[in-house]
Order: C-alpha cells, then sequence, then structure tokens
C-alpha cells in the first residue's frame, strides 16, 4: 500500500511540472520554463536539430522557436500516461500545439507525439530527457503534422506526399524531360498517364521531398512551353547538398549554364541552369546564415557593383 501511495504521489508530482512547462510556453516564460528541466537535459526536438544537450542550449533553441509565433503557443496533451518509481518517471502523450502569429500571422496547430524522462533532484521532479516526433512519408520524406487523433478515415485533403503549392511544367516531349529530370536533378518515383494521342497528358515525379508536375504542349488547352513562348518568367529553385555538383551534373545531362555557381551576398552557393524543355532552373547550397541588416547592406554594395 505504501509503495502505491509513493507512485501516485510522484505521479502527481510529475503532472504538476507537466502543467507549469505548459503554463509557461503559453506565457513564453522562459525563467519558469528553465525551472522545469534538469541542468544536463538532452532534449530530442521536431523542430531545427536532431539533439540538444544542457538546459542553456534547449533554452536557447525555446527562446528562438517562441519568437517565431509571437502570438503565443498552447498545449494540450491527449492519452496522457504517468508512471513513477523511486527517483525515475516518464510521461507519454499525445501532444496538440497551436500557435498564433506563426509564418504568415495566421494560426496553426498540430499533433506530435511527446515522450518525457523525469528525475527526482533535492526532493523536486525535473525533466531530465524530452522527445517530440512526427510520423513521416517515406516516399517524399515530409513530415505528417497535418495528422489528428480526431479525424476521420478517409483520404488527406492534401496528398502526405505533396506541398501546399507544386510546380507543373508544361514541355515541348514532356516525356523526355521525364528522363532528363531524373538524370539532371536525381528526380525519381515518377508517375505518368499518357493520353489517346501517346504522348504525356499528366506526370509527377518528386525531386528530394517535393512533387513537379508535368504535361505535354498542348495549344489546344492552352498549355504552352518555354519553347513556343521564346522564354520562360519563371525559375525553379533547387536546394541541394552541394550546388557545384549539381550544376555539372545537370550540364552533363544537357542542361546549358546561364550563370555558374558563386558565392552570394544572401548566403547560398548559387547558379543558374536552363534545360533543354526552356525551363531556368537555380541551384542553390545555403552556406552561410546572414541577418537582415548585414543582407540589406550586401544586397546595396551588389547592386552598386
Amino acid at each position: 500500500m505504501e509503495s502505491k501511495e509513493k507512485a501516485h504521489d510522484a505521479q502527481t508530482a510529475i503532472r504538476q511540472v507537466l502543467d507549469e512547462w505548459v503554463a509557461a510556453v503559453g506565457r513564453q516564460d522562459l525563467e519558469a520554463l528553465a525551472a522545469c528541466y534538469a541542468q544536463d537535459v538532452v532534449a530530442y526536438d521536431a523542430i531545427m536539430a536532431l539533439r540538444f544537450e544542457g538546459r542553456d542550449r534547449y533554452l536557447a533553441h525555446w527562446k528562438t522557436c517562441l519568437q517565431m509565433c509571437p502570438g503565443g503557443v498552447r498545449f494540450t496533451f491527449r492519452d496522457l500516461d504517468i508512471q513513477a518509481a523511486d527517483d525515475l518517471g516518464y510521461a507519454h502523450a499525445l501532444l496538440a500545439c497551436e500557435a498564433d502569429g506563426c509564418g504568415d500571422g495566421g494560426g496553426n496547430s498540430a499533433w506530435s507525439r511527446m515522450t518525457t524522462g523525469f528525475r527526482r533532484e533535492a526532493g523536486r521532479w525535473v525533466i531530465a530527457h524530452e522527445h517530440f516526433s512526427f510520423p513521416f512519408d517515406p516516399k517524399s520524406g515530409k513530415a505528417l503534422m497535418g495528422l489528428s487523433p480526431d479525424a476521420a478515415a478517409g483520404p488527406s485533403p492534401v496528398p502526405v506526399d505533396m506541398h501546399a503549392v507544386t510546380p507543373h511544367l508544361v514541355c515541348r516531349d514532356a516525356a523526355g524531360a521525364i528522363d532528363f529530370y531524373q538524370r539532371a536533378f536525381g528526380a525519381h518515383g515518377a508517375v505518368r498517364l499518357d493520353g489517346p494521342d501517346g504522348k504525356l497528358a499528366h506526370g509527377c515525379l518528386w525531386i528530394g521531398g517535393s512533387a513537379v508536375m508535368l504535361t505535354e504542349e498542348a495549344p489546344a488547352r492552352q498549355a504552352s512551353s518555354p519553347v513556343t513562348l521564346g522564354g520562360t518568367p519563371v525559375f525553379l529553385h533547387l536546394y541541394v547538398a552541394d550546388a557545384d555538383a549539381a550544376f555539372e551534373r545537370a550540364i552533363q545531362a544537357g542542361a546549358t549554364a546561364v550563370m555558374p555557381p558563386a558565392d552570394m551576398f544572401w548566403g547560398d552557393r548559387y547558379g543558374v541552369v536552363q534545360d533543354p524543355y526552356g525551363h531556368r532552373w537555380s541551384i542553390a547550397t545555403h552556406v552561410r546564415d546572414v541577418g537582415p541588416e548585414e543582407m540589406r547592406a550586401a544586397m546595396t554594395q551588389f547592386a552598386g557593383a
């Protein structure tokens, strides 16, 4: 009986720490948030990095995340389970995160999975380990942040292997373009649907985690390729691990160099090619973080040069 009472008391104390943690996040109170963590906490967050070691480093990360959502963040637990014995405990739950003022200024919400480890220090429970994660789609590599335990069975409004905005390219010889993009940019997972005339009516492939759709030029559908139009007003921007290697691969596959890779003032190694179908691709690797003031000054200098 005594051990059950001790376990119950520990579970109650851990729940209190979690409630304080939720309240501190909601108030954006970093001092109160710090009090919830052990000095040597190890955290596996779902944002920006795989691992954070130590309270100071993790709190700096928390500060950055909270600044992204100046309107506030609200956490809600679902299926919270807490267990404890002696000086160790853990909790796991689904965690709803509702954030205001993020990104475009609107509200955002997402469900993640949370596992938290606790340790009792000087009679008080603190978080020694924290782990958040999302499931992901193996085809696209996209984190499935739109899942909800309350969602009815059925297809997702946005397919899990797609993003909200997808380029749809019109090409003269679209079937050849699919082959080119596989050779030039490492595209994979190509899907194609041919029309009655044997030409590509609809195609889709993935470059990294992003989908690109294609269709054959068809003036009757007001679908004209850059070759017919005499150019294109749109660039496709491709981030890669090595811009120079990707640029050279595209050239070897048949693309035309428009601008060789160079270090740019906004922090990217950046070059431009034109594919054989008239579409232009900027190829970049981010090599340096540049603050807004430095970027404005560098842009002025660049424009003057």
